[in-house]
């Protein structure tokens, strides 16, 4: 049986998830990215949290000045909005907000590919790794880090699909 699973989520128009299921001696990850309606969303923190207690780990908004040419694309905040109202009914998925600076910190393409986690084509899905990698290691979920398991990428599509 599972000791920790943990969803992590790079909101956006192309939105980046990582599922994390840790055992006593490995760390099973997955991830991709998609691009999501409000009800596809919804539905995809749905599919996931149904298997029962669920870490979500999700990357905060952060509005930085001058960086927009035109507009201000609030997008995310609105994916933010729908994770916060999906966690707020169930005492067993807790949420953590993170900068995003604190998931590309330590967890570089080099720590990546280091790892053999490191997939090509799916940059959004990467950075909800990197955000659930750092959460694990050095954030609110090292409390369930008692071996520093095995990180092991999984893509079987049967497997993945099982919870994606």
């Amino acid at each position: 049986m599972a000791q920790l699973r943990a969803l992590s989520i790079d909101p956006g128009e192309t939105t980046g998830y990582a599922l994390a299921v840790k055992d006593r001696e490995k760390f099973f990850l997955a991830y991709d990215q998609a691009v999501l309606k409000h009800g596809d969303y919804w539905n995809l923190l749905r599919r996931v949290g149904q298997f029962g207690s669920l870490h979500i780990v999700c990357e905060d908004f952060e509005f930085r000045q001058g960086k927009q040419k035109t507009g201000l694309n609030l997008y995310p905040v609105e994916l933010i909005g729908i994770t916060r109202l999906f966690c707020s009914d169930n005492q067993w998925r807790p949420l953590w907000m993170q900068k995003a600076a604190q998931g590309k910190g330590y967890y570089d393409d080099n720590k990546l590919k280091s790892l053999r986690v490191y997939q090509k084509g799916i940059e959004h899905g990467r950075d909800a790794a990197r955000h659930l990698l750092h959460w694990f290691h050095f954030g609110g979920g090292y409390q369930f880090n008692d071996n520093d398991p095995q990180v092991e990428l999984v893509t079987e599509d049967w497997i993945r699909n099982a919870y994606f």
